[in-house]
């Protein structure tokens, strides 16, 4: 089991500039969503503790580029500073994952903070855990108190917090980043067209402290880089080219591919990272997340032909022959180029995206079918970052000869 520190975190940002559109409270599975008008933007859940009183947590952010991010706790009884506090996430596909530590400050309203700024490793175990429990050793005749945290709708909620702050496909979204750079000279704006609501939602007890400058951010809270080859995505959701997020857009050929043949929860998936279309001609070039990961997210890429989807057609990939594995259909981190029909995949070791495999395959025009033409591999993880097409060279399909 992995173990972090829990402390509490310093102030968070107040969102400044044009005022947008207020979101009213809305809800996601066991999780709600709301965002004042200036766009600093609260998802909680509630519940009982094992004595029975109420209590909150939420994640909540400000609306600046690169904000920090925060997850509250706030229970009824009273929090004091040296108090030890825990939060363990319960995993659907691999051990439990927890924080402990002492909380240092406690805020207006009874709040303390998990880990100060949330990194992307803490925020992927509860979007991708199926419930969290949160302890506290309050001392006395009270005890250790436990809250039982339900996570059902959080990555939807989450989600619609990066749609309300303009953060969609950015590298400072908290669940569809990607490879578009935060733009620090303007402040977000709504990017929803839900009206205001009747009544402000509360706002924040930390959204009022002054501003403050984001610190560094530490290795494993970075994106995977972006490699030279990979242009972004430019066009808005529902263009010819673009990105979407709701799975009922995909054609159902291509949602078959990974519901019935590779067992994707695309539910989860697709409303976390996005779904790209390239339209080639007459021809839909569909890529598909298939499930949750934070470093490696597994995709599938299929040739959808609309007026002849008979023609459809879901690709396998090569691993080099001294692998002797069997081809796959699902590549980490794929990436389609347009212009040159290649298709990248990179597979990290680390957390920190310092190490790992990249693999580049070409179209044969001769055979409609990929082949794998290099494979690079850095397997030191030593810290030092950068595109993965400039790891060391393991093979290459000039090996093999004529």
């Amino acid at each position: 089991m992995i173990y972090r520190i829990l402390c509490a975190a310093g102030t968070s940002l107040l969102a400044v500039g044009t005022a947008s559109a207020e979101l009213a409270s809305t809800s996601f599975g066991d999780w709600s969503v709301r965002c004042n008008d200036k766009n600093y933007c609260v998802a909680e859940t509630n519940g009982k503790g094992s004595n029975d009183e109420a209590f909150r947590l939420k994640v909540e952010r400000g609306a600046k580029p690169d904000s920090q991010v925060y997850v509250t706790f706030r229970p009824k009884t009273t929090l004091e500073t040296g108090m030890r506090a825990r939060i363990e996430i319960e995993s659907l596909d691999e051990e439990n994952y927890g924080y402990f530590g002492k909380a240092s400050k406690i805020y207006t309203g009874n709040e303390m903070t998990f880990g100060g700024v949330s990194d992307r490793e803490l925020i992927e175990k509860l979007r991708m855990g199926k419930d969290a429990a949160v302890q506290i050793e309050f001392g006395g005749a009270t005890g250790t108190l436990t809250y039982q945290v339900t996570l059902n709708g959080l990555t939807h909620a989450l989600l619609k917090m990066d749609e309300e702050q303009g953060r969609i496909g950015r590298l400072d979204a908290i669940v569809a980043w990607g490879g578009l750079p935060s733009d620090k000279s303007v402040t977000f704006a709504s990017a929803s067209s839900t009206s205001k609501s009747a009544s402000s939602p509360a706002q924040s007890s930390q959204s009022t402290a002054s501003a403050a400058p984001a610190p560094a951010v530490p290795a494993n809270d970075l994106p995977p880089p972006v490699m030279p080859s990979q242009d972004v995505i430019g066009s808005s959701p529902g263009a010819s080219n673009g990105l979407f997020y709701n799975v009922n857009e995909i054609p159902d050929q291509v949602q078959m591919v990974g519901y019935r043949t590779l067992n994707c929860d695309l539910q989860e998936s697709v409303p976390a990272f996005g779904a790209q279309l390239h339209a080639v001609g007459d021809v839909e070039v569909w890529v598909v997340p298939c499930s949750m990961a934070d470093a490696n997210v597994p995709y599938y890429i299929t040739w959808h032909v609309p007026f002849a989807p008979a023609n459809d057609e879901t690709f396998e990939f090569e691993t080099p022959p001294s692998f002797n594995q069997p081809n796959h259909s699902l590549v980490n981190n794929l990436f389609y180029d347009p212009d040159s029909g290649q298709i990248t995949g990179t597979t990290y070791y680390s957390p920190n995206y310092d190490c790992g495999a990249f693999e580049r395959h070409e179209f044969e025009a001769e055979s409609g079918q990929y082949a794998l033409v290099e494979y690079l591999e850095k397997s030191n993880c030593d810290g030092i970052t950068g595109p993965p097409e400039g790891w060391p060279l393991s093979w290459t399909i000039a090996e093999m000869g004529d």
